[in-house]
């Protein structure tokens, strides 16, 4: 009796094995690059784009009631934008400062950001502020001031930016923002000595669309509050965007 061969039956199964593979594989690269989610752009750098502000502002000082308030508009404009051969963006930012609509711009300053593959940096007064980190994510966090000369008496010190309402509308004021991310960069609010509250919006495509700043200190007699949360000093700024375009 004459043993069957298995050697064929072998070689077919490893033939079928790596043929297989193979499809899997070439399935893989044809895939439609349209179905690859698309991440939002929260820090557009094209050339010859602009966003206008209005500026509210509010000083307490101690000793007096009421504080100082000021508004004025702000504009900024991406004036030239480059990538070089690392893949980095780096554009020039002009900033212009105006008391009314009525008013010419009058530009202040310049400063560069830097898009790379994990984060965005912008150069503002010769301190490097890390503005966003990539990829997107409600469990991130991070140091945005960690090239800043501070001591722990800045309100800013010890705090860590994280996301929320990530991919989210927003509606500011007549403005409709169908895709938006917000940036908490310090939040401590329910303290009886100080109030902390920092935080940006960001609209897809658009860039910054709402700058919150605001840092309080109680009133205190003696090392002892005097009523509740009355402010003895600080400071409180919106930026809210009020046009757009290129």
């Amino acid at each position: 009796m004459k043993n069957k061969s298995t050697t064929f039956p072998f070689c077919q199964s490893k033939f079928i094995r790596y043929i297989t593979g193979f499809i899997v594989l070439f399935l893989i690269a044809c895939e439609d690059p349209k179905e690859s989610p698309v991440v939002p752009d929260y820090f557009p750098v094209t050339a010859g784009s602009y966003r206008i502000y209005a500026v509210e502002e509010a000083i307490y000082s101690t000793g007096n009631k009421e504080p100082k308030t000021a508004s004025w508009f702000e504009k900024e404009e991406v004036t030239y934008s480059k990538t070089d051969s690392n893949g980095v963006s780096e554009c020039l930012v002009s900033y212009s400062v105006r008391t009314k609509p009525t008013d010419y711009w009058l530009k202040t300053k310049e400063y560069k950001a830097y898009v790379s593959i994990d984060k965005v940096m912008q150069n503002k007064d010769n301190e490097l502020i890390t503005s966003l980190v990539f990829p997107y994510s409600p469990v991130v966090k991070w140091d945005g001031y960690q090239h800043f000369s501070m001591n722990d008496e800045d309100p800013r010190y010890g705090h860590l930016f994280y996301y929320e309402d990530l991919d989210q509308p927003q509606q500011i004021d007549s403005l409709y923002f169908p895709t938006t991310l917000k940036v908490t960069e310090r939040l401590d609010t329910t303290g009886p000595v100080i109030y902390r509250l920092g935080y940006k919006c960001y609209a897809a495509k658009i860039g910054l669309v709402m700058d919150v700043q605001t840092d309080y200190d109680y009133l205190q007699n003696n090392g002892e509050l005097v009523d509740y949360r009355v402010i003895d000093k600080g400071v409180r700024r919106v930026r809210k965007i009020i046009g757009y375009g290129k």
